[in-house]
Order: C-alpha cells, then sequence, then structure tokens
C-alpha cells in the first residue's frame, strides 16, 4: 500500500531533522560555535549555584504546573513541559558538580516521575550518584495550577532558597508566586512562552526569559554537546520557517501578475 503524500512530507521533515542535529553535534564536537547572545537572567542561575555551593542554601527549580498535552493549549505546554524539565536536569548536573543543593518541584505526576528520573540521571553522570536524594524533587500538586502556586509560596515561606528558577508552563497564578518572591527579594529566573504569565513575570523579577529564551535556557546553563546541537538545530529550522513564510507570501503577491498556479493547500 503506497504512503499519502503527507505522511511521506513527515517522513523527510524528520530525516532533515535528524540530520540537522546529527551535523551540528559533529560541529559542536569540533568546537565550533557561534557567538550567543547573552541572556543575563541565565548569569543570575549560575551565580545562585555557586553561591549554593558555599552557603548551604538550596536553588529551586521549577518546570511550572502543565500537563503533557492537556487542553486547548496542549501542544504549547507540552513543549514548555519538555523545556522545563530539560533545564531541570542541566540545572542538577551543574549542582552535582558544584556541590550545590537544589530543590525541584512541579505540579504534575507525570512531570514529577520524569524529574526523578532525570535529576538521579544527572547525578549520576556528574559521577555524584551517592548525592542525590529523592526528597530533592517533590510534587506539590497535581494538576491544580492554583493548589501548585500555593505550594511554592510556601516552600518559600519554609525553607531558606539561594534562588528559584520558574521555566515552563505557567499562567495567571505566577502572580501569587512571583508577589510571595519579590517580598521574600528571592532572586527568580521566570520564563514561558504564555502571553499571560509573561507581562506578571516582568513586574515581578528583573531577570525573565521572554518566549521562546527558554527553549535555549539549558544550552546556555551547559555546555554539553546534545544541549548545544539542539539549540542550533531549532535555530536552523526557525530559519528556514520564516524563510518559507516570507516566500509563501511574496509567491501570494506576484501570482496574480505572474499567472503562476495556486500553492496547494495543507491537508
Amino acid at each position: 500500500m503506497p504512503l499519502a503524500p503527507g505522511t511521506i512530507l513527515v517522513l523527510l521533515v524528520i530525516l532533515v531533522v535528524v540530520a540537522m542535529t546529527w551535523l551540528h553535534h559533529a560541529r559542536v564536537s569540533a568546537g565550533r560555535l557561534p557567538q550567543r547572545r547573552p541572556l543575563p537572567a541565565l548569569d543570575t542561575l549560575r551565580a545562585a549555584l555557586g553561591r549554593g555551593a558555599e552557603t548551604g542554601r538550596a536553588t529551586h527549580v521549577a518546570p511550572g504546573a502543565s500537563v503533557l498535552g492537556a487542553g486547548d493549549g496542549g501542544r504549547a505546554t507540552t513543549a514548555e513541559l519538555i523545556a522545563g524539565l530539560l533545564v531541570a536536569e542541566r540545572v542538577a548536573g551543574e549542582a552535582a558538580l558544584n556541590g550545590a543543593p537544589i530543590l525541584v518541584s512541579s505540579g504534575d505526576a507525570v512531570a514529577h516521575l520524569a524529574l526523578r528520573g532525570s535529576v538521579r540521571q544527572a547525578y549520576q553522570v556528574a559521577g555524584q550518584a551517592q548525592d542525590y536524594n529523592p526528597s530533592q524533587v517533590q510534587l506539590l500538586a497535581h494538576n491544580d495550577e492554583l493548589a501548585y502556586a500555593t505550594g511554592v509560596a510556601t516552600l518559600y515561606a519554609r525553607q531558606p532558597l539561594e534562588a528559584s528558577a520558574l521555566l515552563g508552563g505557567f499562567n495567571q497564578e505566577f502572580l501569587l508566586i512571583g508577589e510571595e518572591g519579590a517580598q521574600r527579594n528571592l532572586p527568580q529566573i521566570a520564563g514561558t512562552t504564555n502571553s499571560v504569565a509573561m507581562p506578571l513575570m516582568v513586574l515581578t523579577t528583573p531577570t525573565a526569559l521572554i518566549g521562546e529564551e527558554i527553549f535555549a535556557a539549558e544550552a546556555y546553563i551547559s555546555s554539553v554537546g546534545s544541549a548545544q546541537a539542539r539549540l542550533l538545530t531549532q535555530d536552523m529550522l526557525r530559519t528556514v520557517v520564516i524563510v518559507l513564510l516570507i516566500g509563501g507570501f511574496v509567491y501570494r503577491l506576484v501570482q496574480p501578475v505572474l499567472q503562476l498556479p495556486p500553492l496547494p493547500l495543507p491537508l
């Protein structure tokens, strides 16, 4: 049975993405990295990890209360959650190498299990498996954004923290978290793609990542080759999409003038 054109297109796209990632990984392994613009928010996070090794205060990391594939914006929240999970893994790896304590929280049971596995693996890769403590990863709520925000605010009140990195899926409940942290003068590194939460983050912390910057965060935190390759692949794919959009727009402008065939509609 022959494959449908749409299936063939999807397979080709997957092959191209895999090839791009492989090529960029080889490029990173050879030490050829492009110049990146600075993200001061992540400098604050790295500084907090360094201070935590001396003070013994933990750095809090959270991907939010988003659920995999949930709701009308499931695709968006899933991408944010995955970005937050990757950031938590990179922070755990750096903390294990520096001897700094961390505390990871989530608001979804599935994300909690993923965090436990990724944090444990980060300690093992760093050669510090004996320092991993399951109590470092806490489930504060399940599928309830307000309950999760209340749990984080309570955590701020009960435990002295060096900083708090809130990168992932957040909504209007972030105001409760951000205001609590601001009143306690706790350095907060916040980021999301949610248009409701972004203004609240900017209002409550000077170190906020805007929109798609959260997808680049793991590559800024760690120098691991896979993280760098993912960032380069994302940048290339973004460039390709922008070029296709501009090309399609120009084609639609000149199509009636030059009597060109119309563009095929997506299935």
